[in-house]
């Protein structure tokens, strides 16, 4: 009997102690900031040096994405993908053996990047500084494109020129959440120390009596800055416990 007595007390004590133990446990349910985030700036490319005597300034995008090696976000990997157009032409042409239709022959300057390094953050507060170093392969090119006045077909394209070089790129800008610290607003500016490439730039490209054309591509280190503003977006994850 006392035995018995004794048993049913344990177990009673266990109960309770459970059921203690589960009011002590908060619940949550809903979305947590993962370790990925991604975003996306309007930029502006300002060349430097030489660069700058050959090409005025651009205007482009920039895409992020970046992982948290630590929890908190100290310390992150980074990449990007972006560009920017720093130069058009547009010239008025019949088309051949009838002047009834005319085109728009339109040549564009492009860069393009793709960059990958590390980012260190402070990762809270309402202005969360931070500084970046990459490694980039950039892409330097020059394309004319057909269509027709109303731009209602650009079908036909040609690359003029073209180029591939690199950058090592130092950054840096000031992060400030919103939305439950799952986005933030980005002001940063990233300089490219760029090796030479062979590009051309607007009023390259003379366009011959027998219709050819005849480039003049010029060559120098690539130096620029690109200053950035835009929004960054924490991967939500659901967290139930």
């Amino acid at each position: 009997m006392q035995s018995r007595a004794v048993l049913v007390l344990i177990t009673a004590f266990i109960v309770a102690s459970g059921s203690k133990l589960d009011a002590q446990i908060p619940f949550y349910s809903g979305s947590l900031p993962s370790r990925f985030s991604f975003g996306g700036d309007l930029v502006i490319s300002q060349p430097k040096g030489e660069f700058a005597n050959n090409v005025p300034n651009g205007f482009g995008f920039d895409l992020t994405g970046m992982f948290r090696v630590d929890p908190r976000g100290f310390f992150n990997i980074r990449a990007d993908l972006g560009g920017v157009h720093y130069g058009r032409e547009t010239q008025r042409v019949n088309f051949p053996n009838t002047g009834r239709v005319s085109l728009d022959v339109e040549t564009s300057n492009r860069i393009a990047f793709g960059a990958i390094g590390a980012q260190l953050q402070i990762p809270d507060g309402w202005f969360r500084p931070y500084a970046s170093a990459s490694i980039a392969t950039t892409y330097f090119w020059t394309e004319s494109a057909l269509s027709g006045i109303d731009a209602s077909d650009d079908s036909f394209s040609t690359t003029n020129y073209d180029d591939w070089s690199r950058a090592w790129v130092f950054g840096g800008g000031l992060m400030i959440p919103f939305g439950k610290s799952m986005g933030a607003l980005n002001f940063g500016a990233r300089y490219h120390y760029g090796a030479e490439a062979t590009y051309l730039r607007e009023g390259d490209i003379t366009d011959n009596p027998d219709g050819t054309i005849t480039l003049s591509p010029r060559r120098s280190k690539t130096d620029l800055v690109l200053w950035q503003l835009g929004v960054s977006f924490a991967i939500p994850r659901n967290s139930r416990r």
